[in-house]
C-alpha cells in the first residue's frame, strides 16, 4: 500500500521507506528528516515482500501518477539521520561524471550492535569482496533505470544492496562517498540475526556465483584483451 508523507514542491529526491504491514516508522526518523532543506517527496510502500521489492513498488505505483525526481533514497524506518545529511549527500551527488551512479555516507549501528562505519573512497576490489555500502544511499534515477532497477530477487535476501552495488559495478557505475554526512541505526537483536548463520552464508554463496564470479570474468577478459 503506497502512502504519501510529504510532497514538496519542485522535488529533488523520492525518499522511500518500505514496510512490513506490521511495521510503522519511528518517531525519530520523522524527526530527523525534518533537519533538510532540499525538496524531497517522501512516500512509503506497505507489504509483505522483502524491502528493495517494497521500495521498487512504491517508486513505481507513485511514478504512475506523478513524475519523478532525479534521484532515489531509499530510507529505512528506524533510522536517525544527521544533520542536512541529504543536503550534503546531494550536494555531493549532483554534477557528477557520468560513471557515478549514487552517494554513499558514514553510519552507526547503536543498540545490540555498536559500530561505525567510514565512508571511505570507493573501491571496487573490496566491494567484489563484501558490502561496505549502506542501502541507505543517494542514487540518480537515470542510472537505476540503465541497470533495470533494484536487484528484488528473494534468494538474495540479506544481500540485496550488495547485489545492487555489484550489478552498478558490472555495467561502469561506481559511487562516491559523502563522509561529512551520517546516520544512526539502532539495531535490536530480532533483526540482526534474523535468517541465522546458515542462511546468510547460503545467500552469500549464491551472490558470489551469481555477481562476483560474473564481474571478475568480465574484467579479467577485458584486461587481456
Amino acid at each position: 500500500m503506497l502512502e504519501i508523507l510529504r510532497q514538496d514542491k519542485d522535488s529533488k529526491v523520492l525518499v522511500v521507506t518500505p514496510l512490513l504491514p506490521t511495521h510503522s516508522i519511528s518517531k525519530i526518523t520523522k524527526k530527523t528528516i525534518k533537519r533538510n532543506d532540499t525538496p524531497i517527496t517522501w512516500i512509503s510502500f506497505s507489504s509483505n515482500s522483502n524491502i528493495p521489492t517494497n521500495t521498487q513498488n512504491g517508486m513505481n505505483e507513485y511514478g504512475l501518477k506523478h513524475k519523478l525526481p532525479q534521484f532515489i533514497f531509499m530510507l529505512d524506518n528506524d533510522i536517525e539521520l544527521g544533520r542536512h545529511m541529504i543536503d550534503r549527500m546531494v550536494n555531493k551527488l549532483e554534477g557528477t561524471p557520468d560513471y557515478i551512479a549514487y552517494c554513499y555516507c558514514s553510519f552507526e549501528f547503536k543498540g545490540f550492535i555498536n559500530r561505525t562505519f567510514s565512508a571511505i573512497n570507493f573501491d571496487g576490489t573490496k566491494l567484489l569482496q563484501h558490502n561496505y555500502i549502506s542501502s541507505n544511499s543517494l542514487i540518480k534515477l537515470s542510472h537505476l533505470n540503465k541497470i533495470g532497477g533494484l536487484v528484488t530477487d528473494a534468494i538474495y535476501t540479506r544481500l540485496l544492496d550488495w547485489c545492487l552495488f555489484l550489478t552498478f559495478l558490472k555495467e561502469g557505475f561506481i559511487g562516491i562517498p559523502c563522509p561529512e554526512a551520517h546516520f544512526i541505526a539502532h539495531s535490536k537483536e530480532d533483526t540482526i540475526s534474523a535468517g541465522g548463520l546458515d542462511d546468510y552464508k547460503l545467500k552469500h554463496s549464491r551472490v558470489i556465483h551469481d555477481f562476483v564470479s560474473p564481474i571478475i570474468e568480465k574484467f579479467s577478459k577485458k584486461s587481456s584483451s
